[in-house]
């Protein structure tokens, strides 16, 4: 499956792949756990490196972010997204995979310093995302979990 695409690339530009894998973490309550960074609010994740699986990623990255472990409990599927940046001159196509997740309790600091982990309402969160994918992710999250 490659999912849905999302931006478009700019003609002329060389984009670099970056799979990616990122959490959408509901609480039970009507929120999701996100992390505010100076970008704005976006989904727990980021990058695959080299060697690493989507799950080793993901749980790497929201130590990184968080100081918290995550316990992936589905995966909601796969989305990409042409990401530009003009001003440094990157072009990125990501790849994500998204996973619903379970967040636990902090038991370390946290590396990302600039990353402060919220909970916010579910419909506060799509419309604050940064990223398209993440959105996607959080209404295909809504629609898995109604459909249960």
């Amino acid at each position: 499956m490659i999912g849905p695409v999302f931006g478009s690339p700019e003609p002329g530009k060389f984009y670099n792949i970056k799979d990616c894998a990122y959490a959408v973490i509901p609480d039970g309550k009507g929120r999701l756990g996100v992390v505010k960074t100076p970008k704005g609010i976006m989904l727990i994740g980021g990058g695959v490196e080299r060697g690493e699986s989507v799950q080793v990623a993901l749980a790497r990255e929201a130590i990184e972010e968080t100081g918290r472990a995550l316990r992936i409990i589905s995966q909601i599927g796969i989305a990409t997204q042409y990401v530009n940046n003009r001003a440094k001159g990157k072009y990125r196509l990501k790849r994500g995979v998204f996973f619903i997740a379970e967040i636990l309790p902090k038991t370390v600091a946290q590396i990302d310093l600039d990353h402060e982990f919220l909970w916010m309402p579910a419909r506060d969160v799509e419309k604050k995302l940064v990223r398209s994918f993440h959105r996607w992710a959080v209404q295909h999250c809504r629609e898995q979990t109604a459909a249960q």
